[in-house]
C-alpha cells in the first residue's frame, strides 16, 4: 500500500506563493482540500494536547473524538471546509476531556449525526465530570432528533462509503483507568487498514494481541495515549507492523508526550512517525 501524506510546503515556496498570490485566499496552504472520491482520507486534526480524527470515504464521514473544550469552533470550521454536512458516525473513545470536550461543547450540536458510539460504564464507574454530563446532554438532544446511540461492542462492523470500520475494544471494563476503556477501532478499505487506539495502554494492547493476533495488522496506526511510554509497546507494534504511526499531542505539553521510549521503539522497527505538535494537522490516504 502506498501511504500518501500531506506536509507543509517548504518556506521558500510559501514565500514565493505569498508574493505572487497576495490578493488571493490562501487558506488551502494549511487546510487540505476535500479528499479524492476514491480511497479513504484520514485527517488527524491538530487540537493540541488531545485527539480528533476525521475519516472520509466517498463522501461519508466518521469523527473520532473532539479534543478539549475550546477546540469546537476550530473543528467545526475544519469539517465545513472538508465538505462535511452530516456525520455518519461519531465515536467518543472515552470520557477524558481531551477527547470528549469539543464534542460535548459544540461539535455534536453543529451537524446532523447518524450514530454516536461510546464505551459502556457500569453504574459504579460512570463518570460524574461536567464534561461527561454535557456530552450525555448533547447525545440526548441528538437522539430526540433521530440519531442512534450505541455502546461500543467488539465485533460490530459499520459501513462507511466503500470502506467499513469494526469495533475491536474495549474487550472488558477496566474500572480503574478510563484510558483502558477506550474504544479501539479499525478502518478497512480494500486491502488497507488504519487502527485507532484512543488512549489504550499496555494492558489493552496485550488483551487485543491475545484476542486478535495477526488480525491487528494495519498500515496506519494512531498511537495510543498521545505517544506515552505506557502504550505502543514493542510486542504490539511488532504485531500491527504499521508503516506509519501518527501521534496526536500538544506543543510543549506538560506530560512529555511523546515519550522518547515510544519514539525509539518506532525507530527500531522502521516505523515512520508523524506528530501533530510538529506538523499540525496531518492528512493521510489509505
Amino acid at each position: 500500500m502506498k501511504m500518501n501524506k500531506r506536509r507543509f510546503l517548504p518556506l521558500l515556496l510559501v514565500l514565493s506563493l505569498l508574493l505572487s498570490l497576495a490578493a488571493c485566499d490562501l487558506g488551502w496552504l494549511t487546510d487540505p482540500s476535500p479528499a479524492p472520491t476514491e480511497g479513504v482520507a484520514v485527517h488527524f486534526i491538530d487540537v493540541g494536547q488531545g485527539d480528533c480524527e476525521l475519516i472520509e470515504a466517498q463522501g461519508h464521514f466518521l469523527l473520532i473524538d473532539g479534543g478539549e473544550r475550546g477546540n469546537e469552533d476550530k473543528i467545526i470550521k475544519y469539517l465545513h471546509r472538508q465538505g462535511v454536512e452530516r456525520l455518519d458516525y461519531v465515536v467518543a473513545t472515552h470520557p477524558h476531556s481531551d477527547h470528549m470536550g469539543g464534542l460535548a461543547y459544540g461539535v455534536l450540536a453543529a451537524f446532523p449525526v447518524g450514530t454516536v458510539i461510546a464505551p459502556r460504564h457500569s453504574p459504579e464507574n460512570t463518570p460524574t465530570t461536567q464534561t461527561y454530563e454535557k456530552f450525555l446532554e448533547a447525545v440526548t438532544e441528538l437522539v430526540a432528533g433521530g440519531t442512534k446511540a450505541e455502546y461500543a461492542k467488539p465485533g460490530n462492523t459499520y459501513p462507511l462509503g466503500e470502506a467499513s470500520f469494526t469495533i475491536l475494544g474495549p474487550l472488558t471494563e477496566d474500572g480503574q483507568n478510563y484510558n483502558n476503556d477506550s474504544v479501539v477501532l479499525r478502518v478497512d478499505w480494500q486491502n488497507n487498514a488504519a487502527l485507532f487506539m484512543g488512549d489504550a495502554e499496555k494492558k489493552v494492547e496485550s488483551a487485543l494481541l491475545k484476542e486478535y493476533g495477526g488480525a491487528l495488522r494495519a498500515d496506519l496506526l494512531k498511537a495510543g495515549h498521545h505517544g506515552s511510554k505506557t502504550s505502543s509497546n514493542e510486542d504490539f507494534l511488532q504485531m500491527v507492523r504499521p508503516g506509519d504511526i501518527v501521534i496526536s499531542c500538544g506543543v510543549g505539553n506538560s506530560y512529555g508526550h511523546p515519550s522518547p521510549v515510544t519514539l525509539e521503539r518506532c525507530k527500531a522497527l522502521g516505523i515512520r512517525v508523524s506528530r501533530t505538535d510538529i506538523e499540525g494537522t496531518i492528512v493521510m490516504y489509505l
